[in-house]
């Protein structure tokens, strides 16, 4: 297999110091590859040396805040380290692996570095085995690493990834950082790779307006390695960037894939794990996948690979939307956190974000990008003015109209013996009135008072209306006549 090593920069102390410059030339001159490695220059941090040091358990003078403050959390850190469990699901290809994360007990970072040693013997012994028996394979330098130089490590991982060995131990997602308030450069500055405040192109200002606390973005993380303690294919929430520095120990090795090759290896990848895909969409942020360098190659992914072995003292930056994975060679101590540049707005707002998983990150780009511009004004929420629409005009009235059958109503005659008769005040329509005490629903005459000729109204009697014998079933009350 062609292995082709990621770019390494080597920049003076101005040139490092200027993230926004260094990146833009990082990614012109990487080609559009996955990762870059920097190499900090002499004196970038006044810490450096000692934290290396105390963290590899060695005696320090304690000259500097950053050696202090590395002493002081190997000796006191408390962390719940995980294993990483792997397998093969039925249909899989080979090289392919779900991961399955395990949590273990609660640890301090000595005991911790002290497990970690032990294993660390027994890999070196197995990796020297593997070396000798491995092939030696070309490299096309596109910087100055040679990935071959570590072939037999890495060799004797991919080996080792199987559901039949222990699962390896790791110290990952650690809330803390070896950096302090008081470090300094060689020329008495702030670092401008101070991993717990850097600068970020101000989001870190505005996620804390908001009050965000999110760790591995507003401040950095420490990560505890052990042989063969590896982190899966994934990308950066919201697509940021990242950038990890190696305190001290083992080396990493990392694989990165130019981010135009990311639609075709989540392609890939949800036909090798089409469980996982059905459970989620984005299950590769849950990071649970590993695939080999052997199965990009069937995939014809590894014109998009680069990889990289990681030293202490250096930095590896990762950028937006490019998926990456890696593995230690034994214990180390790493800190990692997220940053943004100018142009990360854009590709920021092209994230998509796991709706299973509580601790996803999630920035609201168009908010942090009027932030920029407005200031405290962005969070002012402004009246709207809404002009009110005219009132409606009132429902007209539809007239009843008249059918051509209906019989015009008649009238009282005012003349017949039951017309000036009184009322009984016993019949129900009586009982009924309200001139009674009743309810006055009926509105009906009392049965002695039924007109006995009653008349058209004369309007009716001009136009020809037609007549009926009655209205209102009048003529059914009156009392029927004897013969």
């Amino acid at each position: 297999m062609s292995r082709t090593s990621c770019l390494v920069l080597r920049p003076t102390l101005a040139e490092f110091n200027d993230i926004e410059t260094l990146m833009r030339r990082a990614e012109m001159e990487s080609e559009g590859a996955g990762i870059v490695k920097i190499v900090p220059p002499s004196g970038w941090w006044d810490g450096a040396a000692e934290a290396s040091q105390a963290f590899n358990g060695d005696t320090i003078p304690g000259k500097t805040s950053g050696g202090r403050r590395a002493k002081n959390l190997l000796d006191t850190l408390k962390l719940r380290p995980i294993r990483q469990a792997v397998s093969r699901p039925p249909g899989t290809p080979k090289g392919a692996f779900e991961v399955a994360i395990l949590p273990q007990p609660q640890t301090t970072a000595k005991q911790f570095r002290k497990t970690a040693l032990k294993l660390q013997e027994e890999a070196e012994r197995k990796a020297r085995e593997a070396r000798e028996r491995f092939e030696r394979r070309g490299c096309e330098a596109r910087g100055s690493e040679d990935v071959s130089d570590d072939a037999g490590v890495e060799a004797a991982f991919w080996k080792a990834l199987t559901p039949l060995n222990e699962a390896p131990l790791y110290g990952a997602d650690v809330d803390a950082t070896c950096f302090t308030d008081n470090d300094k450069t060689s020329e008495g500055e702030v670092p401008g790779w101070h991993l717990d405040a850097i600068p970020s192109c101000r989001l870190r200002p505005f996620l804390k307006r908001l009050k965000a606390r999110i760790p591995g973005v507003t401040n950095g993380m420490l990560y505890f390695g052990a042989p063969r303690a590896f982190f899966a294919w994934h990308v950066e929430d919201a697509n940021l960037y990242s950038v990890n520095y190696l305190h001290c120990g083992a080396p990493k090795s990392w694989y990165a894939l130019d981010p135009r090759a990311a639609p075709k290896f989540e392609e890939k990848c949800r036909e090798a794990f089409p469980d996982l895909a059905r459970e989620c969409k984005d299950f590769l942020r849950h990071k649970t996948v590993v695939v080999s360098p052997d199965l990009l190659v069937k995939w014809d992914l590894d014109q998009y690979l680069v990889e990289c072995v990681q030293r202490p003292g250096e930095m590896v930056v990762t950028f937006p939307a490019g998926y990456h994975c890696g593995f230690n060679h034994g214990y180390n101590v790493a800190e990692s956190t997220n940053f943004a540049t100018d142009t990360w707005s854009e590709i920021g707002r092209q994230a998509s974000h796991c709706k299973c998983q509580a601790d996803t990150v999630r920035i609201d780009v168009p908010l942090f990008e009027r932030w920029r511009v407005e200031g405290e004004n962005a969070f002012v929420c402004k009246p709207v003015v809404v002009e009110a629409p005219p009132p409606a005009p009132p429902p007209k009235k539809k007239a009843k109209k008249a059918s051509s059958n209906s019989a015009p109503r008649k009238r009282r005659c005012r003349t017949c013996a039951a017309c000036k008769a009184a009322d009984c005040g016993e019949c129900k329509f009586c009982k009924d009135s309200p001139k009674f005490g009743g309810p006055g629903k009926m509105k009906q005459c009392c049965v002695k008072r039924v007109c006995l000729q009653p008349r058209l109204p004369p309007s009716a009697m001009v136009s020809g209306a037609p007549c009926s014998s009655g209205t209102r079933h009048i003529d059914k009350r009156i009392p029927p006549i004897m013969t």
